[in-house]
């Protein structure tokens, strides 16, 4: 099989993706990176391909220069994110695609995966960000908060959706979890509020700056109409804990202002 390396299509925190030819792409990690996570991004794929959500099927496993790789089915089209930026007349209106999707996803309950919540407690009790009577509140308030088994992406934004021909698809699996939905848009909207994108010109960053507060608001607004159970009060008490979770991941010039939202909101309880 020819595995050489064409053009770089995509990059992100963990991997690069490559084009092998018009059907297979690459996902090729970074040194760095785990091999479990890797496993577990297989593993997780191919549970997602079972399921009724549009997503690229993992083909096989591979070494390639001493970095490890999954390659996919490729998938054509640019990433929701991508478009939001060159289009910014189309905002709302991928905002609430982005909404719509994420109901979608939740209407799928399942077993087996990773425990969203024994995941997230996992890793705030070893933070050393917080301290120690902060990250008490944090697990305190996490344990009050409903647990469950829906299929939750737990990295869901603009840049993991593809706008194709036939619709969106919606790619890179690798931190699919079971949990209580609201959970998983909470996540969403901490990367809304304070993610950095990791590629792309000082202008097209600012770009997203600009309209990131928009795009954050209109994708929750929408959400809660799609959703009438969910309040959006539901939705900030598990920003805390996830948002806390966050942290852990050390992104340069999201720290900070994490801690503060953090802080803000323990102080007003």
């Amino acid at each position: 099989m020819d595995t050489s390396l064409g053009q770089l299509i995509a990059e992100g925190r963990t991997a690069e993706v490559y084009a092998l030819d018009e059907d297979r792409v690459i996902k090729l990690f970074y040194d760095w990176c785990p091999s479990p996570w890797i496993q577990q991004e297989i593993e997780i794929a191919n549970f997602i391909a079972s399921m009724p959500i549009p997503s690229p099927k993992a083909l096989k496993s591979i070494e390639i220069k001493g970095r490890q790789g999954i390659i996919y089915e490729r998938v054509n089209g640019p990433s929701m994110l991508k478009l939001s930026t060159a289009r910014p007349w189309m905002l709302f209106h991928f905002a609430r695609q982005l909404a719509e999707l994420h109901t979608e996803i939740h209407k799928n309950k399942v077993n087996g995966l990773p425990s969203q919540r024994n995941a997230l407690a996992g890793v705030i009790q070893q933070l050393k960000s917080l301290s120690p009577d902060i990250k008490a509140s944090v697990l305190k308030l996490l344990d009050e908060l409903p647990d469950g088994n829906t299929l939750c992406h737990f990295d869901f934004h603009p840049d993991q959706v593809l706008i194709t021909n036939n619709g969106p698809v919606i790619i890179d699996w690798m931190t699919a979890q079971q949990g209580h939905p609201h959970s998983d848009v909470a996540r969403t909207c901490i990367i809304l509020k304070f993610g950095q994108v990791p590629y792309g010109s000082w202008a097209m960053r600012r770009i997203i700056n600009m309209w990131r507060g928009i795009f954050y608001q209109t994708y929750i607004r929408h959400y809660l109409v799609l959703n009438p159970g969910v309040s959006k009060e539901k939705i900030i008490n598990w920003m805390i804990p996830v948002a806390a979770g966050r942290l852990d991941e050390a992104i340069p010039d999201e720290c900070e202002p994490i801690l503060r939202f953090i802080q803000s909101y323990l102080l007003i309880q």
